[in-house]
């Protein structure tokens, strides 16, 4: 995970990449932090940046132009503006703040931080599938159509391929995808709602045409995830 501070006030910048450091993080993390914004704009189009920290003002430059630079080029980027007061508060959620954070809010730049941190890993989240061939296929579960499973026999739907194979621990995988809108609509399908094309009575049609019916028996409970994922958009 790539970290970028850039700010002006450069004794809140050590204290920031000193307190990182100290946080619990399972991912490998690599800080970059500057006080001038010269060949900032560079450098972030060519990496990219999971979490930036920037100051509302940076070298006599505006950190919000930097931040839409920074959303620009790296769209997942959690930007985090720090500022000394709410002056700026309005104008940097204008400029794709994942968060607005006064310095003297310790206990808010921790939380922040593993927020951020939980979202860069359910973005980063790999599915792996064991193909018939012997081979692995690594999915995103955004590009998953659906899972089709009839006894050993499972299936991987995208919206152009099929994979034929199986996944190791398939239960406890189901139970994290759930966290990804994922459904069983029928004890054959595990269905992605975020492909779903158009919903019918006993069936749905998902954006690669393909018709999933849906069970009758748990019908209410259906109804009842499809309307909640509706809700949540």
């Amino acid at each position: 995970m790539r970290i970028l501070i850039c700010m002006d006030d450069e004794k809140f910048l050590k204290y920031l990449v000193k307190k990182i450091k100290t946080f619990e993080c399972d991912e490998k993390i690599y800080l970059e932090s500057y006080t001038r914004t010269s060949g900032i704009s560079i450098r972030v189009q060519s990496d990219d940046f999971d979490i930036a920290y920037l100051e509302p003002v940076i070298d006599n430059k505006s950190g919000f132009d930097l931040g839409r630079t920074v959303h620009k080029n790296c769209p997942d980027c959690k930007i985090i503006y720090v500022c000394d007061d709410y002056e700026y508060m309005h104008e940097a959620f204008r400029a794709f703040a994942f968060q607005m954070l006064l310095k003297s809010q310790e206990k808010l730049l921790e939380s922040e931080f593993y927020r951020a941190l939980d979202l860069y890993k359910k973005q980063h989240y790999h599915v792996l599938f064991y193909l018939e061939d012997g081979t692995t296929h690594d999915f995103i579960p955004g590009e998953i159509v659906y899972i089709e499973s009839t006894g050993d026999i499972v299936n991987v739907i995208t919206s152009d391929n099929r994979y034929r194979g199986y996944f190791e621990n398939y239960l406890p995988l189901k139970q994290r995808l759930l966290e990804y809108h994922f459904f069983q609509m029928h004890p054959q399908y595990f269905v992605n709602m975020e492909h779903i094309e158009l919903i019918r009575s006993g069936e749905l049609i998902m954006d690669n045409d393909d018709v999933i019916p849906t069970s009758a028996m748990n019908r209410e409970i259906i109804d009842d995830a499809i309307q909640s994922f509706m809700n949540h958009y």
